[in-house]
């Protein structure tokens, strides 16, 4: 060490130092226990010292790793020294920030020891227990790092009041203010992401056990830059959290909660205003250029994470001030200052690339002030009733309705600035680099503001029905007049509110609506070069309402604040490019008739006629989402925005809602009117989706309602969409509909996702048995059904099970003649389809040719579909047929041994049996025999023919093959559970025992058929794993018997590497069922022994114990786990080491063998000799030891609990190595 501190002195060569440097960095993490505590401060003085000397002589990477090593070298001997000492380093470091030294070797070092303390990614590997870390910074982060944060706060303070000498400064001056501005701001941007610990023993367990996991945890490899981002995150598990904050926004990207001693100067408003006003020093900064990130990219950071300040510690009431007091002051500051940056904004050219950081960073900072400030209860009551967080900032603030009003008219500016990119020569390019414009930043900022806008209207409603609520209770005799006059007041400002809201909401739905309709005129313009680039986007991520549903949400969101206003426009809208549409096809038809085509063939028509559909699908889109919210269940009801203002209108003619769907009913009829051939071009089957899909989303709420699910409900609605006992013309309505279905199917045979979306606008009506009955009764039915038998083989392969389906859930619906004979129907088409051909003396012969097994793979879909159509009505038809068409199945297997699609396809059937045939309603004990042996003979064919397949099924990357594995694991899962019931140790309530042990049977050799037919390496894909490891567990669970009896020795080999495979797996679903597996397989073989199985057997299941024990104890030790998971996991481990105590102990001895002192050693020998006596005192494990039950139950997890987390918490600290 002191060879390396001579060469840093003495060398002239940069390199020298800086591998001297590093050199010194681990001799003291290797020999600090020799160094000694005294010695290693005194290296840290004399580095720090020799650092203040030479700050100017020393290379800048020379410098910078030397801070590094003095902050290291500061944490390894944090714990030992006295707090005096710590205190004192402190105000050194404080000192030297504020004295304005270039370079500042405080701010340096104040930097790492911040990243070092923290305990994440920038941690340095100290190779020291967990506990260390977590006292490290526990002892650090309410005093010194409060400080330290002071410190960079006045250091920033000190440099806006020199702002104005910047300008007269050479370049040289303004770039040293410049650099110690940037210096304090990465401190300032650490604290502000910093995540503190805390008492509460839920948060010590689940920062013992880290997060869940997304990835390999422990340190990662230190960037050795200064200035690198600090957006890691300050926990101490390292774990790969990245997909995880994609779909955990609320948890992931929130300000941390910071405690209360923090209040002096996080609500000090001449503190957060600061840091607004260092933002714009930073934006004159020509630092860019040599430094990264930029100042301006620290300071947004900054304010983002400072606008959501949050927390009822940080916010708890002092002695002059409540809490709702303070939170009044903080959020007017925040107000005033983001109004004034909001306003910068504004004036700015939104468009420009260069505003990008600024544009997004300020709608991100809105978003999260007003998300996390209408989060926050207050504790304000008025009137017995606590106030609403949404009525406590417009009551409490002034400046609210300003700032809202500032804030609506940023939505409005960046939709007229997405609108004037498509007016501007800027689209060539923007499609060129992005896509489109919905991809520009203009329109995330604008996603950034519609979240946080909808959260203010989805708490204005909440307000909104808490003082109704308030007004209509009765005001107590003697109560307080000046509550009742407050409760009075109040609701003025809410309806003034309101009102505003109402407006503004009419300027954002007028500009989205404008730049929807330029966003129709792009696409059409630009289709023909985009074909190319779209094919690959085809399917569903491909339609507009998935891709842009949030936005849609946040307009109908917007239009139920004034639905007469908004269905108005919306509804001239769609009348208008409906007329426009019926007029350019009167003008191309009398083209036709005239025999001229001159305007059709030059482009301008179908240019036109493509515009008006795109315009038209959006118009039906916006529609649909206003009218409605999404699903399909009995229970979504029409919204009471909605329905409030149906009830003012006194005709159907003026009521916009009744008249929007008829519209669109209308506009569905005209463009399935069958033009001229030579016209059939001009159609748009999107637009015919859209309006089916809409359908789909409108028709279960609006059409046949009943009456008793709503308090007031509309007249106009019932007259146009009620039924015939409501003297509603709904029927006519959904007989309607059914030839609109026809017409689709005769003109768009060829286009599957139109033909899809129509089928299931079909299922949505069988959904509802009102609507159901009224389609089978309409006489448009049965010419449907007959229509669809008589001409299936012209539609796509791929949707003749769904029509199958559709047919079958309806017919259930109709009279018994009528299923009896739609039934007949159905199996007719089906044994067509395969069975005929399957029997003709040819069928060996042709069995390869291309139609014939298009056919066979059609008659099998249609037969998946009819089995996911059985219900309680067609049940025991369904499995008539299902016994008939089993040898034909086996036929199928045999013949097509060598092939891919048939197989597959039967398995695919096989699962739909399994999962929809309910067991339970056979008459008897005979047929359940038949059905359990029908299944495994097709297994058994299955697994025969699988052999010739082995390099298809074997293939670990062939998707198709994984799906296929996946049907046959579900298959058998499904059959367990419907076999079983969900009864426990093989015990169903409705099944006699022989039929459930022949069940058995059948469901351990279907589980011997996956390890046969698949690969490892498949069954450990992870979504193959997730139901492989599902069907275990319930193997196990409701199997285990069965699987000793009949399971091979082999395959009990694989079983267990499988359970080995789930332990610490990084899916949730897993982790749980391995556990809870080998639990119950663990209390089996400890209260049996196992002496009835084999020798072999008791071999391989002994064998696997210990691995999976070591494997166990390991992740539960080592590794990062998910603290949910913990008492799965704990009740596994225990229930190992009573079947193998030996081993356990050994495995102990193993970690005492680790530790460098005895201390380590005694530490741990006494956390298990605790452990130990709390398990002896443990009723469920006691319980399990005197179990006599055939199949025991695992120990309860929940008894666990307690003895178990304070075991691995402690043992863990001592441990786990970083």
């Amino acid at each position: 060490m002191r060879i390396a501190l001579n060469c840093l002195v003495n060398s002239s060569v940069p390199t020298a130092k800086f591998f001297a440097v590093r050199g010194i960095k681990e001799s003291v993490i290797a020999s600090y226990s020799l160094l000694g505590v005294a010695n290693a401060l005194a290296l840290r003085d004399e580095l720090f010292q020799l650092a203040l000397t030479n700050s100017r002589s020393f290379e800048s990477f020379v410098l910078d790793s030397l801070c590094w090593v003095i902050a290291v070298i500061t944490k390894r001997a944090w714990i030992d020294t006295p707090e005096e000492r710590r205190s004192e380093f402190t105000q050194i470091l404080c000192e030297d920030i504020v004295g304005h030294n270039t370079p500042c070797i405080g701010m340096i070092t104040a930097t790492y020891l911040i990243d070092e303390v923290s305990g994440g990614s920038k941690c340095s590997q100290f190779r020291l227990p967990w506990e260390f870390h977590y006292a490290c910074k526990t002892t650090f982060e309410n005093t010194h790092m409060l400080r330290l944060f002071e410190a960079a706060l006045k250091v920033i303070h000190r440099q806006l009041q020199r702002s104005a000498e910047m300008q007269h400064m050479p370049p040289s001056g303004s770039h040293t203010i410049a650099y110690e501005r940037r210096s304090a701001l990465h401190i300032a941007d650490r604290v502000l992401g910093w995540a503190f610990t805390s008492s509460d023993e839920s948060t010590v367990i689940a920062a013992s056990f880290g997060q869940s996991k997304g990835g390999s945890g422990a340190a990662s490899a230190r960037n050795g830059g200064q200035h690198s981002s600090s957006r890691d995150s300050d926990n101490l598990d390292d774990g790969d959290s990245s997909g995880l904050a994609i779909f955990e926004h609320d948890l992931q990207n929130r300000t941390p909660l910071f405690p209360q001693n923090w209040q002096s100067l996080l609500l000090n408003g001449e503190v957060l205003t600061m840091f607004f006003s260092v933002y714009e020093a930073t934006l004159s900064d020509q630092m860019h250029a040599y430094f990264s990130p930029g100042s301006s990219h620290l300071a947004l950071q900054c304010l983002v994470q400072i606008s959501g300040i949050r927390g009822k510690d940080i916010f708890a009431a002092t002695a002059s001030k409540g809490g709702d007091t303070l939170r009044a002051e903080f959020a007017r500051v925040i107000m005033r200052n983001q109004l004034q940056m909001i306003r910068h904004v504004c004036s700015m050219d939104l468009v420009s690339e260069g505003s990008e950081d600024m544009v997004v960073a300020t709608t991100q900072m809105v978003r999260r002030f007003i998300e996390t400030q209408l989060e926050e209860p207050s504790s304000t009551v008025v009137a017995n009733q606590q106030l609403h967080s949404l009525a406590f900032l417009v009551i409490g603030v002034p400046e609210a309705h300003e700032y809202f009003g500032e804030v609506s008219k940023f939505i409005c500016m960046l939709l007229n600035a997405a609108a004037g990119i498509l007016r501007s020569d800027m689209l060539q390019r923007i499609d060129d680099d992005f896509g489109d414009v919905d991809n520009y930043f203009v329109m995330q900022a604008f996603d950034e503001l519609a979240s946080a806008w909808s959260t203010v209207i989805n708490e204005i409603r909440e307000w909104e029905y808490l003082e109704d609520a308030a007004l209509n209770v009765e005001p107590s005799a003697g109560g307080d007049r000046s509550d009742a006059d407050k409760q009075v007041s109040n609701h003025s400002v809410l309806s003034s509110f309101t009102h505003f809201l109402v407006t503004t909401a009419y300027l954002i739905r007028s500009e989205y609506i404008q730049l929807r309709m330029l966003m129709c005129e792009d696409s059409v313009s630009s289709s023909g070069s985009r074909a190319e680039s779209l094919s690959l986007d085809q399917g569903l991520l491909a339609k507009d309402y998935v891709v842009y549903e949030d936005q849609l949400q946040f307009f109908a969101l917007l239009a139920r604040l004034d639905v007469r206003t908004s269905l108005d426009r919306l509804y001239e809208n769609l009348c208008s490019r409906c007329n426009a549409l019926q007029e350019e096809f009167r003008a191309l038809e009398a083209s036709a008739s005239e025999g001229t085509y001159a305007r059709s063939g030059d482009g301008f028509n179908q240019h036109t006629v493509d515009l008006l559909h795109e315009q038209t699908q959006w118009i039906v889109l916006m529609i649909g989402f206003t009218l409605c919210d999404s699903g399909t269940s009995e229970r979504v009801l029409i919204p009471k925005p909605v329905l409030e203002y149906s009830a003012t209108c006194s005709s159907m003619e003026q009521d916009l809602v009744v008249q929007c769907i008829m519209t669109m009913l209308k506009t569905l009829e005209f463009e399935l009117a069958s033009p001229l051939p030579s016209h059939s071009a001009y159609g748009s089957p999107l637009l015919v989706e859209t309006l089916f899909w809409t359908l789909q989303r409108i028709a279960p709420v609006y059409f046949l309602l009943d009456r008793s699910d709503y308090r007031n409900i509309s007249a106009s609605i019932v007259t146009a969409f009620g039924g015939s006992a409501d003297g509603g013309n709904g029927a006519a309505i959904i007989n309607g509909i059914l030839d609109l279905v026809k017409r689709t199917f005769d003109l768009w045979s060829a286009e599957e996702d139109v033909l899809q979306m129509c089928v299931s606008g079909l299922r949505t009506l069988a959904q509802r048995a009102a609507i159901a009955r009224e389609v089978t009764t309409s006489p448009q039915f049965a010419p449907l059904m007959q229509y669809f038998t008589s001409n299936i083989t012209r539609f796509p392969e791929a949707i003749h099970g769904s029509i199958i389906e559709a047919l079958a859930l309806l017919a259930c619906h109709s009279s018994a003649a009528n299923h009896e004979r739609c039934f007949a129907d159905l199996k007719s088409l089906i044994l067509r389809s395969f069975s005929q051909v399957v029997h003709t003396g040819s069928f060996m012969a042709r069995h390869q040719d291309a139609r014939l097994v298009n056919q066979l793979l059609g008659g099998l879909d249609m037969m998946d579909g009819l089995l996911s159509a059985a219900n309680f009505r067609n049940m025991e038809a369904v499995f008539a047929l299902f016994f008939e068409v089993q040898p034909l199945f086996e036929q199928l297997l045999t013949v097509y041994a060598c092939g891919e699609e048939v197989p597959r396809q039967v398995v695919q059937a096989m699962e739909s049996a399994a999962r929809y045939l309910d067991i339970s309603s056979l008459p008897d004990d005979e047929h359940m025999l038949r059905f359990s042996h029908c299944f495994r003979e097709l297994l058994q064919r299955y697994q025969k023919s699988s052999t010739n397949r082995s390099t298809l099924l074997h293939s670990d990357t062939d998707i198709e093959s994984l799906s296929e594995i996946r049907s046959l694991i579900s298959a058998m899962s499904h059959l367990v559970h419907n076999e079983m019931g969900f009864a426990p140790d093989e015990v169903s309530p409705s099944i006699a025992k022989a039929v459930s042990e022949d069940f058995g049977e059948t469901e351990v050799f279907g589980l011997y058929c996956v390890y046969v037919t698949a690969d490892p390496s498949q069954l450990l894909a992870p979504n193959v794993l997730r139901i492989h490891i599902q069907l275990l567990s319930e193997m196990v669970q409701y199997r285990l018997l069965s699987l000793v009896r009949w399971l091979p020795t082999e395959i009990w080999a694989r079983v267990m590497d499988t359970l080995l495979a789930g332990i610490d797996h990084g899916i949730y679903d897993v982790g749980q069922r391995t556990y809870e597996a080998i639990s119950k397989l663990g209390a089996y073989a400890k209260v049996t022994g196992l002496t009835n199985l084999p020798a072999e057997l008791r071999e391989v299941l002994g064998q696997g114990f210990k691995q999976l024990l070591s494997k166990l104890l390991h992740a539960l030790l080592f590794s990062p786990f998910d603290v949910e998971l913990v008492e799965y996991a704990g009740s596994a481990l225990v229930t190992l080491g009573l079947i193998d105590p030996e081993h356990l102990q050994s495995c102990f001895r193993e970690l005492f063998s680790q530790g460098e002192s005895a201390a380590f050693a005694e530490r741990l020998s006494s956390t298990l000799a605790k452990f130990n006596a709390d398990l002896e005192a443990c009723e469920a494990v006691q319980g399990l030891l005197a179990s006599t039950k055939p199949i025991p139950d695992p120990i309860n997890s929940a008894e666990l609990r307690q003895p178990l987390f304070e075991f691995l918490v402690n043992t863990r600290a001592v441990l786990r190595i970083k």
